[in-house]
């Protein structure tokens, strides 16, 4: 069973202040950028969303499970997605100016979609495998039980929980993708040039053109110079 308390370090009576400042503390170490793994910053994730919603962490510490977004309540999770993707770029120590963190998150979007999908495709050729594999297995002798049929079962079942996780995880994902359309993260603060520096910067590059212009047509410095007298018949 996973302890969000341990992973946050902190008491299990720990007030809801103690929780978000253990957080902000683990997120700047454990981030990817700062030397972490992706899956340890995701569990720090977890472990916050969790604790610090007092209803999933009641429930957390009744029943040890973790509760997260149910399958049919796409905006929840697709806003735990949002978060984590938000929280990469929070935490990255990077001039926020420099980023296009609207592209960022949906190119990790899109990759995670992506991946996700690629596992559907292969869980699914395995499910076809087992099949094949399913009617080709026969007991030698009739008897009680059927401890390999037993095993393809497991792996049956393995397999369909894998796909409907992965299609489930897709869907948020693309829900994910329709909230942030309607969201900017441009900065509006940046100043754009007035009108009269454009107009200045204007005049200085006609200026510029007519002055290549001039020099593009003048003759070489060789040609300017004055020649010297040529000799005469005379001296």
């Amino acid at each position: 069973m996973i302890d969000l308390y341990k992973i946050l370090g902190i008491k299990r009576t720990a007030p809801h202040k103690d929780i978000h400042k253990a957080y902000r503390k683990k997120a700047k170490s454990a981030h990817p950028d700062a030397g972490g793994s992706v899956e340890a910053f995701n569990q720090l994730v977890v472990a916050y969303s969790v604790l610090s919603d007092e209803d999933r962490r009641a429930h957390y510490d009744k029943t040890g499970e973790v509760e997260l977004a149910q399958p049919d309540n796409l905006d929840g999770g697709a806003i735990e997605i949002i978060a984590e993707k938000l929280g990469l770029i929070i935490h990255a120590e990077q001039d926020l100016a420099s980023l296009d963190i609207g592209a960022l998150i949906e190119k990790a979007i899109r990759d995670d979609i992506a991946a996700r999908k690629a596992s559907v495709a292969h869980q699914q050729r395995a499910g076809e495998r087992l099949a094949r594999l399913r009617a080709r297995a026969k007991r030698k002798e009739e008897g009680e039980g059927d401890l390999v049929g037993r095993v393809l079962d497991w792996h049956e079942v393995a397999i369909q929980g894998q796909i409907k996780k992965n299609e489930g995880i897709i869907g948020h994902l693309e829900r994910a993708l329709v909230i942030l359309e309607d969201y900017s993260f441009t900065d509006e603060t940046a100043t754009e040039p007035s009108e009269e520096v454009v107009e200045a910067l204007n005049d200085i590059l006609v200026s510029l053109d007519e002055l290549a212009a001039i020099l593009n047509t003048s003759p070489s410095r060789a040609e300017a110079m004055p020649k010297e007298a040529e000799p005469t018949a005379f001296g």
